[in-house]
C-alpha cells in the first residue's frame, strides 16, 4: 500500500471518530406563544384586538359607548364614554288667564255689531218674546248698531240651555267679526267676559287670524 492511500484511510477514520463524539441533534425549542404581559408588551395588533374585545363587552353589558385610546405607555385600551348628564329643561308654566268677571243683567243695552234680539235674550237669560214686546218689535225685526233696547227683568230663556257652542274654547277671528258677534255664537257668553280674559282694549277691534280665549 502506498503512502498516499494510508493518509486517506487515516483521514476517513478521524472523521468517523469525530462524528461519533457529537451528541444527537435535538428538536428546536418551541417559542412559547404566551407573552409575558408584565415585562413584554404585546404586539400592536394584539393590543387592538384585546381592546376591541373589551370595548364590545362593555357595550354589551352596560350599554355604554366606548372608544380606543393610547395610554402613556403606548398601549391601546378601551375607555367607556359616559354620556353627559342632560339637565332637564323645565316646562314653562302657562300664564293663568285673568278671572272671568261675573256679569249682572242690565236694564238697557246698546246694540253692537253682530247682535240680535235672540242673541241678547240668550245672553241675559230672558224670554225673547218678552224682549220683543217690551221694545215694540216683532220676530224678524232687524236691529241697527246703536239701538237701545229695554231688557226684561223677569222671565228666562224658554229652553233648558242657553249655550250654543261648548266652552271654554278658542276662537280664530275672521275678517269683519266683532267680540259681540263672537259672544253670540256661544249663546251664554258675555262680550265683557271675552274682553277681560283676552285683555282687549277699547274699541276692541279684532284682526283676522287673531285667536281669542273663550271662557
Amino acid at each position: 500500500m502506498n503512502r498516499k492511500a494510508v493518509v486517506i484511510i487515516i483521514f476517513i477514520v478521524a472523521l468517523t471518530l469525530v462524528g461519533c463524539e457529537r451528541s444527537a441533534s435535538t428538536s428546536p425549542v418551541a417559542i412559547p406563544e404566551v407573552i409575558d404581559t408584565v415585562n413584554t408588551p404585546l404586539p400592536v395588533d394584539q393590543q387592538i384586538l384585546n381592546a376591541t374585545t373589551t370595548a364590545q363587552a362593555i357595550m354589551k353589558d352596560f350599554n355604554q359607548p366606548t372608544t380606543l385610546v393610547i395610554n402613556a405607555q403606548g398601549t391601546s385600551v378601551a375607555v367607556t364614554q359616559i354620556p353627559p348628564t342632560v339637565t332637564p329643561i323645565g316646562t314653562a308654566t302657562p300664564t293663568p288667564l285673568p278671572a272671568t268677571p261675573v256679569m249682572t243683567k242690565p236694564t238697557t243695552w246698546t246694540v253692537q255689531g253682530g247682535e240680535s234680539v235672540y242673541c241678547l235674550a240668550r245672553r241675559f237669560d230672558v224670554d225673547p218674546g218678552d224682549m220683543l214686546t217690551l221694545n215694540n218689535l216683532y220676530a224678524g225685526s232687524m236691529l241697527s248698531i246703536g239701538d237701545v233696547l229695554e231688557v226684561p227683568q223677569s222671565g228666562s230663556w224658554p229652553s233648558d240651555s242657553r249655550r250654543v257652542l261648548d266652552h271654554p274654547d278658542t276662537w280664530t277671528v275672521s275678517a269683519g267679526e266683532t267680540v259681540y258677534g263672537i259672544a253670540c255664537e256661544y249663546g251664554d257668553v258675555w262680550p265683557e267676559q271675552i274682553i277681560a280674559v283676552n285683555g282687549l282694549k277699547a274699541p276692541y277691534d279684532l284682526e283676522a287670524g287673531q285667536i281669542l280665549q273663550i271662557p
